[in-house]
């Protein structure tokens, strides 16, 4: 089940605090820096963390779900230890909103000061999209105020390792960053494409075009204004494709109708179209793409292009019209292929990943989406820092959260000296990509992983002769069942 769906927050919440306020003047404005060390009532004995999320999209409520799974299987069996006393969890939330990315990201800022200073959390777990994270950082780092995040910007990291001393210290990404991401799921496209030259399917996707939403993470890979421009155009190239467009997708089309870029991608002879964006405003134009006449894409013979990439609306695959992509985009999704973390489907990275999908959703009715099984285990792996250091203190927490080796459904989590994802991934990613497919029976199939794979990376983009990515349950854009198959660079 969802939230309850109140604005801007769900709780207020009352908790006995000693809080030492120091007032530190530092740049334009300056904040007031509290050096907490919070003693929570002896009648409750609860440790709170405050989520600033985007509650206001499905985005948002699988995370809270997440974090509500997490929260209740820790409390059911025993809590958080300290000093021999059992602390329960508790969650208090605020509603960023920031999923649709016409939020502003003051949302965000507003959210973590208003968690930090009128709801006294002990603790921060959330935040979602990246430009709304890193405009919190500042906030959280000037109060001292622990705080695990996930967003994909590589900026993060690079934030707390220039104010480590001054508060960034306080800062965790839970989550892989764009690097990380790309050194894994950039196999897809590439691997796709010697499978068509090899003859393994028989959709040619040389002729790409890259769609991605206006935001911080999408930068890096499609640059400021897009086109020839784009840091993604030579990196096509080196790969063996030809890139006919590359570019932002505007959030709101003219007329309501994607038929302006589509017809462009048309007249263009766009065989596949990579997407980009983790926001909820991809619906509308999958939704477009499904129902547009590809007739003047000659490279295609009139066939609608491949699609694939990074979409995270479609990982939806739950039991109603508001959370299942294929009713979300009237069918139009069908053969998109899309990459995901952790067990967005029953799949088995390590012993806790299925049992996790099954918990997942039989509680609330849908399938848990690539950021879930990282929020899920952040409540893990800081209740063990809690219980090591035997403190709220964080000060004394971090030491510990420095060393966490936690095996979470999404895979093994451990923490760079600035506070980013480890991800290694020779011999093997210790934290898998995953793919899947949505067929023309509406159903979502696994496609791909990179624990499929022996990629033998030289580095993030570059694939040494010999590698092999494998696929199953591969259907082309026109509908044929193609199957399993291994590509062999």
């Amino acid at each position: 089940m969802a939230p309850p769906p109140k604005k801007p927050r769900i709780s207020r919440v009352a908790a006995a605090v000693i809080v030492v306020v120091v007032l530190i003047v530092s740049g334009v404005g300056g904040y007031l820096v509290y050096e907490k060390y919070y003693v929570s009532s002896s009648s409750a004995n609860t440790i709170v963390v405050g989520m600033p999320l985007p509650l206001n999209s499905i985005i948002g409520q699988n995370m809270y779900q997440s974090a509500e799974l997490a929260v209740n299987q820790i409390n059911a069996a025993g809590g958080v230890t300290i000093n021999g006393t059992s602390y329960q969890y508790k969650i208090d939330t605020y509603d960023t909103q920031e999923a649709d990315p016409s939020i502003p990201i003051a949302n965000g800022i507003s959210g973590v000061t208003d968690l930090i200073t009128q709801d006294h959390v002990n603790f921060l777990i959330g935040g979602y999209r990246s430009d709304v994270v890193l405009a919190e950082l500042p906030v959280v780092a000037s109060y001292h105020e622990l705080y695990i995040t996930f967003g994909a910007d590589t900026g993060i990291a690079s934030y707390v390792e220039d104010n480590y001393s001054v508060g960034g210290k306080y800062i965790y990404n839970g989550f892989l960053n764009t690097t990380n991401q790309n050194a894994q799921y950039g196999a897809l496209p590439v691997f796709l494409l010697q499978a068509y030259k090899e003859g393994l399917i028989p959709t040619n996707l040389t002729n790409i075009a890259v769609l991605g939403e206006q935001a911080a993470w999408t930068e890096a890979d499609i640059g400021p204004s897009g086109g020839t421009t784009s840091p993604l155009w030579s990196v096509l190239q080196y790969f063996g494709f030809n890139p006919t467009y590359i570019n932002y997708f505007p959030l709101s089309p003219p007329g309501g109708s994607y038929d302006s870029l589509l017809t462009t991608l048309a007249d263009d002879g766009t065989q596949a179209i990579y997407m980009l964006a983790a926001g909820t405003e991809t619906p509308e134009l999958i939704s477009n793409y499904g129902s547009f006449n590809w007739g003047a894409d000659t490279a295609t013979s009139g066939q609608k292009p491949m699609l694939l990439g990074a979409d995270v609306m479609s990982e939806f695959n739950g039991t109603s019209a508001d959370d299942n992509y294929w009713q979300l985009t009237n069918g139009g999704c069908a053969d998109e292929m899309t990459f995901g973390w952790g067990p967005t489907l029953p799949f088995p990275i390590n012993p806790t990943s299925v049992p996790f999908y099954d918990d997942f959703e039989q509680n609330y009715s849908v399938n848990p989406m690539f950021g879930d099984g990282f929020v899920y285990a952040s409540f893990f792996y800081l209740a063990q820092a809690i219980e090591k250091a035997n403190s709220l203190n964080p000060n004394l927490i971090i030491p510990y959260l420095d060393e966490t080796d936690y095996t979470s459904p999404a895979g093994i989590i451990q923490f760079s000296p600035s506070h980013g994802l480890l991800v290694p991934i020779d011999p093997n990613p210790t934290v898998p990509a995953f793919g899947m497919q949505w067929h023309t029976n509406g159903e979502l199939y696994p496609l791909w992983s990179s624990l499929w794979s022996t990629p033998n990376f030289q580095n993030a983009s570059v694939f040494a002769t010999g590698s092999t990515v494998s696929f199953e349950n591969f259907q082309t854009p026109t509908g044929t069942e193609v199957g399993d198959f291994t590509v062999v660079l």
